[in-house]
C-alpha cells in the first residue's frame, strides 16, 4: 500500500476510535511503530485485511477511471486476470467469496491472517516498536462476521494473540458500518454501531490528512 493511503487509514482509525471512545482516546497522535499513540500509554497498529490482489485491482480500476481511453491495454489485461474486484454499474465491488460455517474457508480468513501477521511483527526482534504500556490493533475491512461465528473468531484470536507481546484489544470495522471490539483482556466481544456516522468520520479524517499533507 502506498504511504499516502496508509496515512489516510491511520487518520481514519484515529477519528473512528476517538468518536467511539471519547473517554479513552483524546487526540490520538499519528506516529509509526505503533501507528497511533495515546501518550506513552496505548499504542495502536492500523492495518486492513484486504488481500494484495484485491488492493492491486482497486488501484488499477482507479487508474482506468482517471485515464479513460488513454489507459494501457496491459492494465486492461491485468484487470481481466484479477477477478477479485468488479464494477457492478454503481461502483467497485470486492468479490470476497462465499461465507461458510468454516471461518478458515470464508472471507473471515483474511482478518485472521492480518491479525496473525501483526502479532508476529509486534514480537519480531527487529520490529523496533516503541515501548508502550499497552498495544492494540485496528483492522479496517469490507468483511462481516455472522453473529453465530463471533465466538469461534474470538477463540482463534486468543490462539493467535498468545506471544510475549499481545494486543490487549483488537478492533474490526466491518462492512455493516459496525465496529467489533474484541476485548482480549476482558475476554468479551461487543459492537459499536456507526450507522449514519461513517461518512462524517471519513470526511473528518480526509480533512485532517489533507491539512497535514498540504500544511
Amino acid at each position: 500500500m502506498i504511504m499516502s493511503q496508509k496515512r489516510f487509514e491511520e487518520y481514519f482509525a484515529k477519528v473512528v476510535l476517538e468518536s467511539c471512545f471519547p473517554d479513552k482516546f483524546v487526540d490520538l497522535h499519528i506516529s509509526d511503530k505503533p501507528d497511533l499513540r495515546y501518550k506513552s500509554v496505548i499504542g495502536i497498529e492500523v492495518t486492513n485485511c484486504m488481500p494484495k490482489r484485491a488492493v492491486e485491482a482497486f488501484k488499477l480500476w482507479r487508474r482506468v477511471a482517471k485515464q479513460g481511453e488513454q489507459i494501457s491495454p496491459r492494465i486492461i489485461e491485468r484487470l481481466e486476470q484479477l477477478k477479485e474486484v468488479e464494477h457492478d454499474g454503481r461502483g467497485l465491488v470486492w468479490q470476497q467469496g462465499t461465507y461458510t460455517d468454516n471461518i478458515d474457508d470464508s472471507p473471515i480468513k483474511h482478518f485472521l491472517k492480518a491479525v496473525e501477521k501483526k502479532v508476529e511483527r509486534l514480537n519480531s526482534n527487529n520490529a523496533d516498536y516503541a515501548g508502550m504500556e499497552s498495544y492494540e490493533l485496528f483492522v479496517n475491512s469490507f468483511i462481516f462476521i455472522p453473529d453465530n461465528q463471533v465466538g469461534a473468531v474470538f477463540k482463534r484470536l486468543q490462539e493467535l494473540n498468545d506471544k510475549m507481546k499481545k494486543f490487549d484489544c483488537i478492533y474490526l470495522l466491518t462492512n455493516e458500518q459496525k465496529l467489533l471490539i474484541f476485548d482480549m483482556l476482558g475476554g468479551m466481544v461487543y459492537p459499536k454501531y456507526l450507522y449514519a456516522r461513517l461518512e462524517r468520520i471519513a470526511d473528518k479524517a480526509k480533512e485532517l490528512y489533507l491539512g497535514v499533507k498540504n500544511g
